[in-house]
């Protein structure tokens, strides 16, 4: 196709949308669009009150109060609580380690005690070593 021929068709749609924009009925246009708006409206307002008679019937003394298990961590066994906010495991992890690094009883009546994780370990060994030494 020649550049005359490619401008002259171009022309030619350019003059056919024109002419088409011209035809067309803007108040039509425009009255649907209201009328689409207008419908709208009445629909919405008709279903809010659909809505609101239905949870009047539903509900006469109106909503139920809140139940008591809401604030708990836990309801049943369900963890209600978002995990990345939840410190109680941290809290418990610090409190196993200070009893770890202590010294407390266990039963002081029967004498039992305990001690630091480290001590504990390094008794162990020298124990070890001592009984691996008297079989030799």
């Amino acid at each position: 196709m020649s550049t005359t021929a490619q401008t002259s068709h171009a022309g030619h749609d350019t003059a056919e949308v024109v002419h088409a924009q011209q035809q067309m009925s803007w108040p039509w246009i425009i009255g649907v669009g209201v009328a689409s708006i207008a419908i709208f409206g009445v629909a919405t307002v008709w279903s809010t009150h659909i809505l609101n008679s239905t949870r009047a019937e539903m509900q006469p003394a109106g909503p139920p109060p809140i139940p008591r298990q809401v604030d708990q961590y836990e309801v049943g066994i369900v963890n209600q609580r978002v995990f990345a906010l939840d410190q109680r495991a941290a809290q418990k992890r610090l409190q196993q380690m200070e009893r770890l690094r202590s010294y407390g009883w266990v039963d002081r009546e029967s004498g039992v005690a305990h001690i630091p994780i480290d001590e504990a370990m390094k008794m162990y060994l020298a124990d070890q070593q001592k009984k691996g030494n008297q079989q030799k």
